[in-house]
């Protein structure tokens, strides 16, 4: 009879081990799906924050623009024994592009630019010669026309950019450009589009010229 009743707790203590065992497994599978959730939520709301900053990215580049404002302009000039013959001709009776000139606006309803040195990327490209930050001052020079005085072009202003090519090529007679030759010249500002303009020369250089 003794030995019945041990071998009865034996069984009744399994039973019971048995059970707090399932608690505690129970309770591991709560906390890992209660971490779980909050995991699952947390990446939720990150995604969501990431894809408003993208959104609001996205509406800037796409609220932020330039374009032309009437046509392109080339000129030519020479410098000869020191002194600068403005629309001449070189040595060798040739005519030589020294400049290239274009105004730009604000696209009707987009954010203002910023015109600034250090925001504002100019960068050239010819057969011959590639330019990917022009040098402003020397390279090339940002001017507004038509506007309140700051940095920012705005709606309703102008501003013009001139194209040294002379100073790209270190002097008027090393300038390479040829008639019909392609000259691409790209406004970057630090939001919003690029203002891409590619133009061909004439098939004759000439003092001035409308390439349109």
């Amino acid at each position: 009879m003794r030995r019945n009743t041990r071998i009865g707790s034996k069984r009744g203590a399994r039973r019971g081990l048995t059970g707090l065992e399932t608690a505690i497994i129970l309770i591991a599978f709560v906390i890992v799906a209660a971490a779980f959730a909050f995991a699952v939520l947390n990446l939720g709301f990150s995604s969501t924050q990431k894809s408003g900053e993208v959104l609001k990215a996205g509406l800037e580049e796409a609220t932020s623009s330039i374009e032309l404002a009437g046509s392109v302009e080339a000129t030519s000039s020479i410098e000869l024994a020191g002194s600068v013959i403005a629309m001449g001709e070189n040595a060798s009776g040739t005519m030589k592009v020294a400049n290239i000139t274009l105004y730009v606006k604000t696209a009707v309803g987009k954010r203002p630019v910023d015109m600034s040195t250090n925001t504002l990327v100019i960068s050239y490209l010819d057969p011959y010669k590639a330019v990917d930050r022009l040098t402003r001052g020397s390279e090339a020079d940002v001017e507004e026309i038509q506007g309140d005085g700051d940095t920012l072009l705005e709606y309703g202003e102008v501003w013009k950019v001139v194209i040294h090519v002379d100073q790209i090529y270190n002097g008027i007679a090393n300038v390479q450009l040829q008639p019909n030759d392609v000259v691409t010249i790209e406004i970057k500002p630090s939001t919003g589009s690029i203002l891409k303009v590619e133009r061909m020369l004439p098939p004759a250089i000439d003092y001035v010229m409308d390439l349109a």
